[in-house]
C-alpha cells in the first residue's frame, strides 16, 4: 500500500487542528501525519500536542517561517527522517478531509502521468462552493477559484491546484524547486504551478472528492497582514509569469480593491494596500 505524507502547518490553529487530524479515514493509501508548529512556544506546543495526540510527528521551529518557508522546512524533514517519500499531501490545519479523499486524490493523480498536483473539490463549513478548479486570466491579470465552466464535475486540468488540500508527486516538487519561500504566505500554489508547467506538468481538479475549509479562520479576509501579503504578491506573479501586454495590468485588482476599501472607509487596508504594491514595486521579500 503506498505511503502518502500528510503535511500540515500549523500557525496558531490549536483550536481546530484537531478536527483535520482525526478527520482522515483512508482505506485503499497508507498516511502518515507531520505537522510544523510555526513560531513554537511551550504554550503552542502543549495545546497542540493535547490537539492531535501522542502519536502524530511535531516538528517545531522558534521563529514564525511563513507557510512557504515552513511547508518546505518540513518536507525536508520528511525527506531526510522517512523512507520512500513519493507523494505530500499538503492540508490546511483549518480545513476538514471526507471520507477516502486522499487516495481518490492518489488514483486521480496515477492515472494521469503528465500531472502532478491534484486538489478536491472544497467546500466551506455551510456546503458554500469555494474552489472547483482555478482559471488566470492573463488578460485581466485575475485568479478565479470558482469558474463557470462547462463539464464541471469531471476530472479536468486547472492552471493552478489550491494549497488548502493538494497532493503533489514529491519528485516533482523537489524537481523545481519546492515552494517560493520569497512569498512567505499567499500566492505560493499559482507560483509552484506556473513552474510546474515550465517542466511540462500539469495540475488537476477532481470534484469526486471533498474538502471542507473554515474560510480565513488563522487570518480574516481584509486583515491588514493579508491585505499587504496579497496585494504584493498578485503583483509580482503577473509581473514574472503575465502575459498581458499591458504594464499596468498586475495592479488592476490592487487598485480595485483600494477602491473597495475607500468605499468602506477602511483606510488602515488602503495604507496596506500602497505599501504592497510598494513592496511589489522593489522587490521586497518574506514577512511583510
Amino acid at each position: 500500500m503506498n505511503k502518502i505524507f500528510i503535511i500540515i502547518v500549523n500557525y496558531k490553529s490549536e483550536d481546530v487542528i484537531g478536527n483535520a487530524v482525526k478527520s482522515f479515514e483512508e482505506s485503499t493509501v497508507d498516511i502518515e501525519i507531520v505537522i510544523l508548529d510555526n513560531g513554537s512556544t511551550e504554550e503552542t506546543y502543549k495545546a497542540l500536542r493535547q490537539a492531535v495526540g501522542k502519536d502524530i510527528d511535531i516538528i517545531r521551529t522558534e521563529d514564525n517561517l511563513g507557510y512557504s518557508a515552513g511547508a518546505n522546512y518540513l518536507v525536508n524533514y520528511i525527506k531526510n527522517n522517512y523512507n520512500n517519500v513519493e507523494y505530500l499531501f499538503f492540508f490546511n490545519p483549518d480545513a476538514v478531509a471526507t471520507k477516502n479523499m486522499v487516495g481518490t486524490l492518489y488514483k486521480t493523480l496515477s492515472e494521469n502521468k503528465s500531472a502532478v498536483a491534484v486538489s478536491p473539490l472544497i467546500l466551506d463549513m455551510e456546503d458554500n462552493k469555494w474552489f472547483s478548479g482555478t482559471v488566470i486570466d492573463w488578460k485581466k491579470c485575475t485568479i478565479e477559484n470558482n469558474p463557470n465552466v462547462a463539464n464541471s464535475n469531471d476530472i479536468r486540468e486547472i492552471d493552478a491546484f489550491n494549497g488548502c488540500a493538494v497532493l503533489i508527486e514529491a519528485k516533482a516538487f523537489f524537481e523545481v524547486g519546492m515552494f517560493n519561500e520569497d512569498l512567505f504566505i499567499y500566492y505560493d500554489e499559482p507560483f509552484l504551478s506556473m513552474e510546474f508547467l515550465k517542466k511540462g506538468y500539469i495540475s488537476l481538479y477532481d470534484p469526486n472528492t471533498v474538502a471542507y475549509h473554515h474560510i480565513s479562520y488563522s487570518s480574516s479576509p481584509h486583515s491588514i497582514f493579508k491585505t499587504n501579503l496579497m496585494t504584493r504578491n498578485h503583483i509580482s506573479f503577473f509581473k514574472k509569469y503575465g502575459k498581458s501586454k499591458s504594464f499596468l495590468c498586475p495592479y488592476y485588482r490592487p487598485l480595485r480593491m483600494m477602491i473597495f476599501f475607500l468605499k468602506r472607509l477602511m483606510f488602515k487596508n488602503i495604507y496596506h494596500s500602497f505599501m504592497g504594491m510598494y513592496d511589489a514595486f522593489i522587490g521586497k521579500k518574506g514577512a511583510p
